[in-house]
């Protein structure tokens, strides 16, 4: 009788463990990105970049999810020569960025092919230690910041645009408006 109880309560943690399991989607995703900085020191037309990243997602109801996108993204800006001369100036130039995001979007499923996406994101700057202005100090301040994305997926394919600040050391502190858009491919593991 305690064997088949236990046999019982195993078969119950399964079924409601597949079913669970059955609601949890795993990708991966890649593709590349073409991002845009508006600000006094950074103004920039489209530089090209990169992303690669994963997708999870929980439906909680059949063409209702939230999806979670851990990535690693490569930006590009491009400095401009506004306070090249000043003290905490930055030199002009290209500027290459690596940032940890972290979307949380809602995702609706219209068709089986077709779903829109938006949310808010988190995102990190990891080699704010590389750019320096004249005096020394670094030219990105540090900290996790809050974005926004938008987005939709068509297949395989997905597009997002994405749009953040980031504060910045640079004369006056100005702070950086980031756009970006993208596109790439994501594979569904299960």
């Amino acid at each position: 009788m305690n064997n088949l109880f236990r046999l019982l309560l195993i078969l119950l943690f399964l079924t409601i463990g597949n079913q669970s399991f059955s609601q949890i989607g795993l990708g991966v995703k890649l593709g590349g990105n073409l991002s845009g900085a508006d600000a006094l020191s950074f103004r920039s037309s489209k530089r090209l970049g990169f992303q690669v990243g994963a997708a999870v997602s929980y439906h909680f109801r059949p063409n209702m999810a939230i999806q979670v996108e851990p990535t690693f993204d490569v930006t590009r800006v491009r400095a401009n020569s506004e306070t090249v001369h000043e003290t905490n100036g930055i030199d002009k130039g290209n500027k290459t960025l690596h940032f940890f995001d972290l979307p949380v979007l809602f995702r609706l499923d219209v068709t089986s092919g077709f779903a829109l996406l938006g949310g808010i994101e988190f995102n990190s700057l990891l080699n704010e230690d590389k750019y320096r202005l004249n005096n020394n100090e670094y030219a990105f301040k540090e900290g996790t910041r809050l974005g926004y994305t938008v987005g939709l997926e068509l297949g395989k394919f997905y597009f997002r645009y994405r749009g953040f600040e980031r504060s910045t050391n640079v004369y006056r502190s100005w702070t950086t408006t980031i756009q970006q858009y993208q596109a790439g491919v994501r594979w569904d593991i299960f």
